[in-house]
């Protein structure tokens, strides 16, 4: 549509339904950081992750030196459990990420 321009995309990836586990995934372009948006996603799709899809265990990776993504999911609860994880993220070299852990405490 004319005068409208992409934001960003959020993803839900890799279902493991044996074990009701998720991953997400989220990236804006650059004038929509600093918003609000990135964790007003983040929140909305765990919520809907808990609440209505049946997950329990959601994941996601951020690039160590992305301290805003990192930002983002501590704020909607989420916990690092691993630091300086090589991932295949496409690019020529391994990408040096984090890993992050949120738990649905509902039964």
């Amino acid at each position: 549509m004319e005068g409208e321009n992409f934001c960003g995309l959020a993803e839900m990836y890799g279902p493991r339904n044996a074990i009701h586990k998720i991953s997400i995934d989220y990236r804006l372009a650059e004038p929509y950081w600093s918003k609000g948006i990135a964790s007003e996603t983040v929140s909305l799709m765990t919520g809907y992750l808990f609440r209505k899809a049946g997950i329990k265990i959601i994941t996601a990776s951020t690039m160590i030196e992305n301290k805003a993504s990192a930002k983002v999911l501590k704020k909607n609860g989420f916990t690092l459990i691993y630091h300086n994880v090589a991932e295949d993220w496409g690019y020529e070299a391994p990408t040096a990420t984090d890993k992050w852990l949120l738990l649905s405490l509902q039964e």
